[in-house]
Parts: structure tokens; sequence; C-alpha cells
């Protein structure tokens, strides 16, 4: 058998096998002995069935099958022989001819390979540290944080600020006649009343007070109550009944209890704990994007079209789930991915840039994910889930996610092997 391989591109190779007429003839033999001991035909004992028989009856069949096998049978061979690794799916060509007993059969394979990366080195990449201590502002940053997401709107007895609601009564008029009045209206400074100017609304609703009346110009928008005067020019007057404001609790014991803890002090430790750890977290992650930066600049190679057409078919089908959740419709979402294609391709180069790079050194540390780092990982998915490890070891496999977790270990394993061998400084 002889094989050719070519590179036609980069991480691409395209195979040319070409198979002699003595080693088809073996393998259609075989196929024909197999279907012989296998098929049952009246008049003829088992595993006796003469091959004219089978030519006559199964012909264009077997020899369908034998040419399946005798290409897959030569691929792998090739394969090994050259040491090739192909990923993806190859595209076959040539696989449409016919046997013929009598002449050697030619057939193509292209592939993509995994990129060729030397690295020159993997240690001692400069890298800088981030400050990680909490201070006394990011905790009452952190408290001021959580005491927002506690806010209520209240009445006040104050003008009216940026942001504040307004209740109060509208007057719509023309030529000084009321045409038509709303009652506990509810208004906001940054969303204006149809038909009126957004700039003056803000303007003359900013500090009016409970029982100022203001008058602005309006046109009478198109879906107007009275719509004998859409369109029409008129005078809004607002009468404001009350000022209310969204109001933020104080920091206290009381708002600690609201997040279920005994007392401020309570709350306060938990917080710069928490704090501690994203900044930690923060400062790992920027090491590391500085280490794996600073090792694909030093070490530019290709990578496989196919991947990253995948890896950027999947984020877009990702992205469109999330959008048809939110209620977008089919026109939306097309509209919205053609937009993000040539961004969620760029992305999608470098998830699988970053991939080979870290496979790469992971070959070459030694660095391996054992069945005991599995375990602890889906331990700890349980503990956070309030599940058994064997609840979450049983839903991974039964959704085929065991390799995608072994693969997010053992790109976490690797890059704590970088950081960890990383010549970090300090900044103030």
């Amino acid at each position: 058998m002889e094989v050719q391989v070519v590179e036609s591109g980069p991480c691409r190779r395209s195979v040319t096998i070409t198979v002699p007429p003595d080693k088809i003839r073996h393998h259609v033999d075989e196929v024909y002995k197999s279907a012989a001991e296998q098929v049952r035909i009246k008049g003829f004992r088992a595993g006796k069935v003469p091959r004219k028989v089978l030519e006559k009856r199964f012909g264009p069949e077997l020899l369908a099958e034998a040419k399946e096998h005798l290409i897959n049978k030569c691929f792998e061979e090739a394969m090994k022989a050259n040491d090739l690794t192909f990923i993806g799916e190859p595209k076959l060509e040539g696989s449409d001819k016919p046997l013929e007993p009598d002449a050697a059969f030619e057939f193509q394979v292209h592939l993509d390979v995994r990129p060729n990366i030397e690295l020159q080195r993997v240690k001692g990449i400069e890298a800088k540290s981030m400050p990680t201590a909490v201070t006394d502002e990011d905790v009452t940053s952190g408290l001021q944080q959580l005491a927002e997401q506690k806010r209520t709107l209240k009445p006040v007895d104050e003008p009216v600020e940026d942001g504040d609601f307004v209740k109060g009564e509208l007057r719509f008029k023309q030529d000084g006649v009321v045409v038509h009045e709303r009652k506990g209206a509810q208004l906001n400074t940054g969303i204006p009343v149809a038909g009126t100017d957004p700039e003056v609304f803000k303007a003359k609703l900013r500090g009016s007070e409970k029982g100022s009346k203001l008058s602005l110009e309006i046109k009478f928008p198109d879906n107007f109550d009275k719509t004998e005067l859409r369109g029409q020019k008129g005078e809004l007057e607002i009468e404001v009944r009350e000022v209310m404001r969204v109001v933020a609790p104080p920091i206290d014991d009381a708002l600690a209890k609201q997040f279920e803890f005994e007392s401020l002090d309570a709350l306060k430790q938990k917080l710069t704990e928490r704090i501690g750890e994203e900044k930690v977290a923060r400062n790992q992650s920027i090491i590391e994007g500085t280490v794996i930066d600073t090792l694909l600049r030093e070490n530019p190679f290709p990578v496989p079209e196919s991947m990253v057409e995948g890896q950027k078919k999947h984020m877009l089908r990702q992205a469109a789930e999330q959008m048809k959740e939110n209620g977008a419709d089919e026109q939306t979402i097309a509209a919205e991915l053609a937009k993000h294609d040539a961004e969620a391709a760029k992305e999608a180069e470098s998830k699988v840039r970053v991939f080979f790079l870290l496979d790469t050194i992971a070959r070459r540390e030694k660095i391996f994910v054992t069945e005991g780092d599995l375990d602890v990982e889906l331990r700890n998915i349980a503990a956070a889930n309030g599940v058994s490890a064997e609840q979450v070891r049983s839903y991974y496999q039964e959704h085929d996610m065991i390799s995608d977790l072994r693969l997010a270990i053992m790109e976490r394993k690797v890059r704590e092997f970088l950081r960890n061998s990383a010549k970090i400084t300090d900044t103030a």
C-alpha cells in the first residue's frame, strides 16, 4: 500500500492512499468468506454457499461492504504508519469509485491535525501581582452594595432629584381648556410623558416639590386617548402630589439580619473573607493571563480551521439559545448573530489557540488528571448543590460531560503550574 502525505494548509493534511490489486482481492475474498459463513440459502449447507451464488444474489452489497471496510482499514494503517492524529471529521474523496479486482484503488482523505508547538520556555515568565489585602474602603463599598440591594421606594419632603419618582395628576389642555385628565400618574425624571421634549420635561420636574404645578408644551401622541387630538399641539399641566425616592436602608444590625447574619460585625467578617477570596482569585487570573499571553506571543502557531469554526458555531448557538430564552424572535436573533459573527470568530480562534497551548504544556510537563482529581471535583460540585457525589457523577455520565469536566480540571492545573512557575513582582 502506498501512502502520500501532503501539507495542504496550516494544520491541514491531504493523504493519498493507493491500495494494490492483491490487497483488494484479499479483502474482497475475506468479505465473501464471512458472508458464506453467515448467509442461509435454501439448498446449501451453512458455510457452503458457493461464491458465484453469493455474487449473483448479493454482489453489489458485498462489494460496497468490502470497499467500506477496506477504506477504513487502510486509513487506520496510514495514520499509524505516518504517526498522524487527526482532529474533527476527515473528508473523504474518491470513495465513490468501484473496486476493480485487477486495478489499484486510490482515494484521498483530507484532515486537520494538531499544530506543532515547540515552546522555548514555560517557566520564569514575568508577571505582576496586584495587592490582595482587604481595605476598610473595600468593606465599606461592599456594605453599600448590599444596602443598595435592599432599597425601597419612600416618600420624601424634598425637591425632586434625578432618579426620583413623582405621583401626581396630569391635565392635558388645548386653548386653556382641559381636554383630558389622568389621576394617580407616576412619573420619573428620566422617562418623559409621550409628546413632550425629554430635556424640558426633566428640567421642569427636577427641583419641583409636593404641591408644585408645572406647565409645558406637548404634541399629543399617536396613541393619545382622544383620537381627534392626536398630532395636535397643546399644554400639559402636572400637579405634584408626592415625591418618592429609592432609599437604601442604614448599614446596621437590621441590614445584617436581612442577609441572615446575627450582627453587622458578623456580616463584615464574612464580607471581608469573600472580598479577600475574590481579590486573590482575580489576581491569580491576571497572572495566568499575562503568562499565557506572553507564551502565545513568543510561540506563534496556526490552529485547525475546522476547530475554530466548530467553536464559533458552538458560541453562536449558545448566544441564540440565550436570546430565545429572553424572548427574542428569530429575525432579531439572526440579525444579532450576523452582527457578531466576526467577533465570535476572533474569540473562537483565541479559545482554540489557548486550548492547544495549555494542552502542549500539559504533555510537556506531564500534568495529568487523576481519578482522585475527578472525585474531588465531583464532591465539590455536589457540596455546592446540596446533592451526593454519586448523583453528580451519574448526571455527568448520562449527559456525556465527564470528558469536559476532565478538560476543565486539566486547564486549571496547567494554569496553576504556569502561575507557580512565573517570575512574579509585587506592585504597590
